[in-house]
């Protein structure tokens, strides 16, 4: 059977965007409360536009500085226009892009099923520099105070420097971190599959 390819559906409100809301990380905040501002939908009345990828997406979207960042399984990290859905550039990845990204300081911050977290350039998308796990990366980055938190399937919460791409600390837990850290009051919080 043929497998099915999913594109990425844009159902944005421009008028949002255009109030200079952003949502630049899965979840919207570094608390992950998933509260947003600005103004929702009350109802769909049309699709903007819409993105075919080569590959299934898995990825939440983050938007920042006019631009849709998104993952996809077609091992790109692809950056649209978010008012007309047309691609300014794509990264490519060795493996699935199924981490959803996050935007800080003119970086867009990812994972990948290759191992990395990935830190590359919000006009230009070229690599910044990447950071080597040993497993796969599905864990949505949250960056605060110049750190770029993250888990990996090799079991640990990384923390890493924004700027350079070095490990400052790693966390060991008995199973695979999967979940996206929320950060408060000097505390990193996330889950592991070591229940």
């Amino acid at each position: 059977m043929k497998k099915v390819i999913i594109g990425f559906i844009a159902l944005f409100i421009i008028s949002a965007c255009n109030n200079n809301n952003e949502w630049s990380k899965f979840r919207g905040n570094l608390g992950n409360t998933g509260r947003y501002k600005g103004k929702a939908p009350v109802e769909l009345t049309n699709i903007k536009w819409k993105f075919k990828t080569e590959g299934d997406v898995m990825s939440s979207p983050a938007v920042a500085d006019g631009i849709v960042f998104f993952g996809s399984y077609d091992d790109y990290l692809y950056a649209l226009d978010i008012k007309t859905g047309q691609e300014k550039w794509k990264f490519k990845t060795e493996d699935n892009v199924g981490s959803s990204p996050a935007v800080a300081d003119g970086i867009v911050f990812f994972g990948s099923e290759d191992d990395y977290l990935y830190a590359v350039d919000v006009k230009t998308g070229q690599e910044k520099w990447k950071f080597k796990t040993e497993s796969e990366v599905y864990s949505s980055p949250t960056v605060a105070d110049g750190i770029v938190f993250f888990g990996s399937y090799d079991d640990y919460l990384y923390a890493v420097d924004v700027k350079t791409g070095q490990e400052k600390w790693k966390f060991k837990t008995e199973g695979e971190v999967f979940t996206s850290p929320a950060v408060a009051d000097g505390i990193v919080f996330f889950g592991s599959k070591d229940n």
